[in-house]
């Protein structure tokens, strides 16, 4: 019973993670963030599920990059799930 379980607990972290993947002519354009999923007008839980977004900027959760785009009225996308390769601070951004 216990091997079952792994096994089936294994196949869904697999299926999981092949969710996520991007191929290369897709990684420089980003995948469009689910604004929708959340209610922004109430905020955004403290849950940390780091987003790269395609600013170079690290975002603590996807909800947090979708208030950034409402309130800065700009269209950042989700580059990769997870810490950047190279994270921008905040202060780098705005002096550009």
């Amino acid at each position: 019973m216990k091997a079952t379980g792994i096994l089936l607990l294994l196949f869904l972290v697999l299926c999981c993670y092949q969710g996520n993947a991007e191929t290369d002519g897709a990684a420089g354009k980003g995948m469009e963030a689910a604004c929708g999923n959340y209610n922004l007008g109430k905020g955004c839980t403290k849950i940390f599920d780091p987003i790269c977004g395609t600013d170079n900027l690290l975002y603590s959760n996807e909800c947090l990059l979708c208030v950034q785009n409402l309130q800065r009225n700009t269209n950042v996308r989700i580059k990769n799930r997870g810490m950047c390769q190279k994270p921008s601070t905040r202060s780098d951004s705005a002096q550009n």
